[in-house]
């Protein structure tokens, strides 16, 4: 018996990749909160925010940069899909 992995497609949008857990976490740091409210909001421990938080620059492909702000990077991402023009320096 043969398995077959399913990947996503390599065009796919990066943010079609994140789970419903990270999409929400992201539009939570849209609306500038920090990890701590939103692990309040959430009803989760600060480590798992971070984790989320963590996947979200990954699967977005935020690599760790001193010249940029990840956070901002993730946001502007997010806010591209709902119809704003997001620039990246």
């Amino acid at each position: 018996m043969t398995t077959t992995l399913i990947r996503p497609h390599p065009l796919a949008e990066p943010l079609d990749q994140l789970s419903p857990r990270e999409v929400e976490v992201l539009t939570l740091m849209s609306e500038g909160r920090s990890n701590r409210a939103i692990g309040e909001q959430l009803a989760v421990e600060l480590k798992t925010v971070e984790t989320h938080v963590s996947r979200v620059f990954t699967k977005l492909g935020l690599n760790q940069d001193r010249h940029e702000n990840r956070r901002v990077l993730a946001v502007l991402t997010f806010l591209g899909r709902q119809g704003a023009t997001p620039t990246r320096p």
